[in-house]
């Protein structure tokens, strides 16, 4: 009977986290959806992708419809290598825009939903929520362009109700490794040991980052974040439960869990992804301090050098945060930094692979006080045209 309820539970939160079916129709035929480009993305990009879509079906100077699906990043990668179709009648989502529905809330609403055309559809853009490297060794086709977006945390999380406050790399270790055998209580019962499936990016980047191979780990696999998120929040024994989520997926589930500050092998100390436990500031992954995190990749297809869908090619150099022409209407920096990403201009840090060692990094163009300012309190000095020091971009005095 417990288990009949936990599942009952499961359930419930996994129908209210799925997208509401607006238009049972092709996705061509429905009202004012122009100049579509169709996506297929992890499941941790859900929240960046509602954002955007809606941000930019009312963007003025250049509106885009954003269409898009939910995969594993290793089978994104494999569906834009291997240029496979959408099957047609699918139901992908996208946002309404202000004219058809001004109260729609990207953090809170649920998105619309309409059918892949006949014949399929082979996505614009494909995203992996890691490095390619992690999926695949294979040289990738001259015809697939990679891009560097955003970078994401991961974390442990628990139950709110859970005393543990930390995780080290060695009961990390022990606990996904071998379950009950590795004894890293209170992490001992593989049934509140909730992972993800070897094609998932949140288990590929802890992987990497504990030194326990993808297929090996112990728990309850699950193909969702949000029914991981189901399982932690109606577990029992929330002194036992431990799950593996995107950053961006635990930010927005705070009142119900908490993440557990990690210690990486060879560190003193344990740290969360922010500053403190409370914090939205990604200030201990951008400075190194906490090491598990991974740069989004973004995938669009070309022909001779050139875009085969321009529109696709507009989306993916904005969320990769390079200049775009027209420049948006909105505040990209924003948008990224309201789901919990963090991005490249405001890196401290950076590395090469998976899991691999972290080196210094100084972008281009620095974005730190921006995104500070929307994340925290910037300390950097306003400007409108020049600096005492520094560059002056976007209201502020960056170093460079």
């Amino acid at each position: 009977m417990r288990t009949l309820a936990i599942s009952i539970l499961a359930a419930g939160a996994i129908a209210a986290a799925l997208p509401r079916a607006a238009h049972a129709v092709p996705c061509d035929q429905v009202p004012g959806l122009a100049n579509p480009v169709y996506l297929q993305v992890g499941d941790t990009q859900l929240a960046l992708m509602k954002r955007l879509a809606r941000a930019l079906r009312d963007s003025a100077p250049r509106p885009v419809s954003l269409v898009f699906t939910t995969s594993g990043s290793c089978t994104n990668i494999r569906t834009i290598y291997d240029r496979t179709a959408i099957p047609a009648t699918t139901n992908v989502q996208y946002a309404p825009s202000i004219a058809e529905n001004p109260s729609w809330d990207p953090a809170t609403s649920p998105t619309l939903t309409c059918q892949v055309p006949a014949g399929g559809k082979v996505p614009d853009v494909a995203n992996s929520a890691l490095f390619t490297s992690a999926c695949t060794t294979e040289t990738p086709p001259a015809t697939v362009r990679h891009v560097q977006g955003p970078v994401q945390a991961y974390v442990m999380a628990v139950p709110k109700a859970s005393s543990q406050t930390a995780i080290t790399f060695e009961e990390a270790y022990f606990a996904f490794g071998f379950g009950m055998a590795g004894m890293a209580a209170p992490w001992v019962d593989e049934s509140q040991l909730f992972i993800r499936t070897v094609t998932k990016s949140t288990l590929l980047a802890w992987a990497a980052n504990i030194s326990v191979p993808a297929d090996k780990w112990k728990g309850v696999r699950r193909d969702g974040s949000p029914m991981v998120v189901a399982d932690l929040e109606s577990s029992t024994s929330p002194e036992k439960a431990l799950g593996i989520l995107g950053a961006e997926v635990y930010d927005s589930k705070r009142s119900t869990l908490k993440s557990l500050a990690f210690q990486a092998r060879g560190q003193y100390a344990a740290y969360w992804p922010d500053s403190t436990p409370t914090a939205f500031d990604k200030q201990n992954v951008r400075d190194g301090h906490y090491t598990v995190w991974s740069p989004t990749i973004w995938m669009d297809t070309e022909a001779g050098g050139a875009p085969v869908n321009a529109d696709a090619r507009y989306v993916v150099d904005m969320i990769a945060g390079r200049s775009v022409t027209p420049a948006p209407a909105f505040d990209m920096i924003a948008i990224i930094a309201a789901v919990g990403l963090t991005p490249d201009c405001a890196m401290g840090v950076k590395r090469s692979f998976e899991g691999g060692p972290l080196s210094r990094y100084q972008p281009a163009e620095s974005c730190v006080c921006k995104y500070e300012s929307r994340v925290a309190q910037s300390n950097c000095a306003t400007c409108t045209t020049t600096c005492a020091t520094g560059v002056c971009r976007n209201g502020f005095c960056e170093v460079r």
